[in-house]
């Protein structure tokens, strides 16, 4: 059994760890094998319905009936699994409601024809007898083929679901720790499959463990718990964010809302009580894990804050391991905000299949055209409405925010907009701007102007990721960059020799600025502190290059 559970978690980790399409081409396969079985089973089996078997309806009554149906809940879920990965599908605004609608419609009517068959082909009290209630009426119906067949269809089934939600497991696992609840380690992609490849290994391994320990039954009810609150969470956070955040951008509607989202919540939680007692304990006690794992994020809890000194230091160490890099608001979604986020998040000309964990970008944009654009090019949260309104910088939650960047066409609405994020409390406040009086007015507040027309989205990459560069320039539209830096007294590098230092292929050390005189840098030439040493290459190597020069000595 252990070597079983082992060797199909490794071939469905491969086919997931190189992406997607390859998982896809796999379960695809095994989706039409299945299909055809079913299909076939119930087609056939139907000429062979006995009406008196289907009489009465339950015959054991209501009793055993309800809590069946939340057992068997976790068999319903793969339509929900469709969104997880929402990320890599394009235009998942039309595609995820079409393809759950489509998941849901087919996979009941194939659900209610089996039953229908399966039922009225034998007796009720025959099939209690046996664990394996389809290979037996396909056994009864076709003989050693149909058993064989049933055979065939229960393993494509299980292992394309074992497939499904391996991959799923491990999205879910990346966006947690790219939104800071787990270590952002979890959140690491692979440099050429682009999957997040340690998450999967973590997800593979937990099968492993728990496939190995034989206590399925407590599993498979531990896990219909856990989705019937989940479910019952999102169709109730449905309505609360509405409320909330009236602004934001939802690319999917709701029908009849608020009745959906309450019926919702009703018919998943009517169910819960209704499971093993073990299945409740177990799923309470990992809900309260969850709990705790969200509340000791200060931007959710911020009255944490005056929990004792050392509870607070601890908290805080804790989540220092794993807090994403800065959580970013742009402000206008034209040419300047879009340029500043592709650089931000490394996008390429058409789309990005994962949001990175180093940045997390919110936008606020006005015009419901430009709104559409980011919804296709970027898969981040856009609230529309006008950005200098109080009301609309609140429903982003500014508490939550590192840095705000004011990132339209217009001087005058940047200065309005920066000034407001400034006065509701985001530290750093970053702003567009040319014209000598805004840019005064805005620098006399705290806010760090940026003017250069042609390097805007370089330099606040610049600001920052380097906030100790002296200045920055892009070469070619960023086919290279050029920036000044300025070793600090205890860096590592002081007193070593350029030729010493691991400095990457690509970046140039071409200058070193040392009391006011020009050095032109050799493989022997020594870096001392106060140096300003520019650096030219592409961003990378030029940003890898300065955080060597720029860390400093550990003190005992």
């Amino acid at each position: 059994m252990v070597l079983v559970v082992l060797a199909t978690t490794v071939l469905f980790t491969a086919s997931n760890y190189r992406g997607q399409a390859e998982a896809l081409k796999v379960i695809t396969v095994m989706n039409i094998v299945e299909l055809a079985i079913l299909i076939g089973v119930g087609v056939l089996g139907v000429m062979q319905v006995e009406p008196a078997n289907l009489e009465p309806f339950a015959p054991m009554g209501l009793g055993p009936l309800l809590p069946t149906m939340a057992f068997i809940y976790i068999s319903y879920v793969g339509f929900d699994l469709i969104t997880v990965a929402a990320e890599e599908i394009i235009e998942p605004a039309k595609n995820i409601p079409r393809a759950i609608l489509i998941t849901l419609g087919v996979g009941v009517a194939i659900y209610l024809l089996l039953l229908y068959v399966m039922m009225g082909v034998v007796n009720y009290t025959e099939l209690a007898q046996t664990s394996t209630p389809f290979i037996f009426v396909a056994d009864v119906l076709f003989g050693p083929w149909g058993r064989w067949a049933g055979v065939i269809a229960t393993i494509m089934a299980s292992l394309s679901a074992f497939s499904v939600t391996l991959g799923a497991s491990s999205r879910v696992l990346f966006a947690l720790g790219r939104d800071g609840y787990v270590p952002e380690v979890l959140s690491r992609l692979h440099p050429t499959h682009n999957t997040p490849h340690i998450a999967l290994l973590v997800c593979a391994g937990i099968v492993v463990l728990l496939g190995a320990s034989g206590i399925v039954r407590l599993l498979a009810s531990a896990s219909s718990f856990g989705y019937l609150i989940a479910i019952g969470v999102v169709n109730y956070a449905v309505i609360a964010l509405h409320q909330k955040m009236p602004a934001l951008r939802r690319p999917f509607k709701i029908a009849l809302y608020p009745t959906i989202p309450i019926l919702g919540i009703i018919s998943c939680w009517f169910f819960v009580p209704l499971l093993e007692p073990q299945s409740l304990l177990l799923g309470t006690g990992l809900t309260a894990v969850g709990g705790v794992l969200y509340l000791i994020q200060p931007e959710n809890r911020p009255d944490l804050g005056a929990l004792p000194a050392v509870v607070h230091r601890l908290k805080l160490r804790i989540q220092s391991y794993w807090r994403p890099h800065m959580n970013l608001l742009i402000i206008g979604g034209g040419s300047q905000g879009r340029n500043i986020a592709d650089r931000l998040l490394k996008q390429d000309e058409f789309r990005m299949v994962f949001r990175s964990s180093e940045y997390q970008i919110t936008f606020i944009e006005q015009d419901e055209a430009t709104c559409e654009s980011l919804e296709q090019r970027y898969n981040v949260p856009i609230y529309q409405g006008d950005g200098a309104k109080q009301e609309i910088l609140e429903q982003v939650e500014p508490h939550k925010m590192d840095v705000a960047i004011a990132a339209t066409n217009s001087d005058e609405r940047n200065t309005i907009m920066a000034l407001q994020a400034k006065r509701m409390g985001i530290e750093r406040v970053i702003a567009i701007a040319r014209d000598p009086d805004y840019v005064s007015l805005m620098e006399d507040s705290g806010i760090t102007c940026i003017s250069a027309p042609y390097a805007t989205a370089a330099m606040v990459e610049n600001f920052l990721d380097r906030p100790g560069v002296a200045d920055l320039f892009e070469i070619e539209s960023g086919i290279a960059s050029l920036i000044d830096m300025e070793v600090p007294v205890n860096g590592k590098v002081v007193g070593r020799m350029i030729q010493d230092i691991d400095i990457p292929e690509q970046c140039v050390v071409a200058a070193i600025i040392r009391d006011d005189n020009f050095v032109v840098p050799r493989g022997r030439t020594e870096v001392r502190s106060g140096d300003h040493v520019v650096f030219v290459g592409p961003s990378d190597a030029v940003q890898e290059a300065h955080n060597t020069f720029s860390s400093e000595q550990e003190t005992a």
